[in-house]
């Protein structure tokens, strides 16, 4: 992606319309009173905020936000791993968009719109095993959760 003014402006929008679908994610996060499961929480209360809004003003502020969900990602119990890992797919993914470039777009929402499940668990998870309401998930289809 290059830093140019079309890039930097719709950089932080698709960085927040991905967060909606990263938070919902965060309810899956893994089961039980693990240690793991105690340091995730943690983390996930931590960093409640950067997660769920985070401060996008710059094409400079998505590689640590993809940081900040490996770092944590990196702690998630084996019971929600692979949703959390989905989220940062997804992230990931969004990250190469070239604006303009409606390939790159499309590329991005099939990712987003394919973590929607994963989110739904990641919310859910977080309410049942961490008591962290990360507020609600938007997706398209309904997810029981």
């Amino acid at each position: 992606m290059s830093c140019d003014d079309a890039s930097v402006s719709r950089a932080p929008a698709l960085v927040r319309a991905c967060s909606v679908v990263a938070a919902t994610a965060l309810a899956a996060c893994g089961g039980g009173g693990d240690s793991s499961a105690e340091r995730f929480c943690g983390e996930i209360d931590e960093n409640r905020e950067a997660l769920t809004n985070p401060v996008i003003d710059s094409e400079g502020d998505i590689e640590p936000l993809l940081e900040l969900y490996r770092d944590i990602g990196s702690v998630a119990p084996l019971s929600i791993e692979p949703e959390w890992r989905q989220l940062i797919i997804a992230y990931e993914t969004a990250s190469t968009i070239v604006p303009g470039d409606v390939e790159s777009e499309q590329i991005a929402l099939a990712e987003i719109y394919a973590s929607e499940e994963s989110a739904a668990r990641v919310s859910s998870w977080l309410m049942e095993n961490c008591a962290v309401d990360i507020g609600p998930v938007f997706t398209i289809v309904p997810h029981d959760g």
